[in-house]
């Protein structure tokens, strides 16, 4: 008959099986944190939105939709639709820019690296427009505000200017 010389007994095993899970524990509570700040900060950085957008005056309509997207730093812009003068036909129009952006205490500044605005005249909406969406490195600033998980409210000098859905 053999002996059988036990390498571990029971109790070390149990031992070390709790040590090892009370490692893990700690490791996946200081983990969750720590992943779950990423993924705001991600988030905060890393999206798109679209608007659709009719401005009325007295001497013209403006149907557009916006399209934004924001990519840890840069982003883009697009905008399609229709400039409708009071008693003329609708002029197709559209504008794509590219830009930088960054945040600080009092919302996102948006620097345009390119704009190609079409038409390319002069339209009278395009002097209550900021110079952002017309002409390089003009900057913007404006506020992001979640509206709530699928929306955000973009406001510029203190006035909400229009409601942006997720893409």
């Amino acid at each position: 008959m053999r002996s059988v010389i036990p390498l571990f007994t029971g109790s070390n095993i149990m031992t070390k099986n709790k040590i090892l899970l009370r490692w893990t524990l700690i490791v996946v509570a200081i983990m969750i944190p720590l992943l779950y700040a990423w993924y705001i900060h991600y988030q905060r950085n890393h999206f798109s939105c679209e608007a659709h957008t009719r401005i009325v005056d007295d001497n013209y309509v403006l149907d557009v939709m916006l399209s934004y997207q924001f990519n840890g730093g840069s982003g883009s812009y697009e905008t399609t639709g229709e400039y409708i003068p009071t008693g003329k036909p609708p002029v197709s129009m559209s504008n794509k820019i590219a830009f930088d952006y960054w945040r600080d205490a009092k919302g996102v500044i948006m620097v345009a690296n390119e704009t190609n605005e079409l038409p390319k005249k002069y339209e009278a909406f395009r002097s209550t427009i900021p110079d952002f969406y017309h002409l390089r490195s003009r900057g913007l600033r404006v506020k992001i505000t979640p509206a709530n998980p699928s929306s955000y409210i973009f406001s510029y000098g203190g006035a909400p200017v229009f409601y942006c859905s997720k893409g």
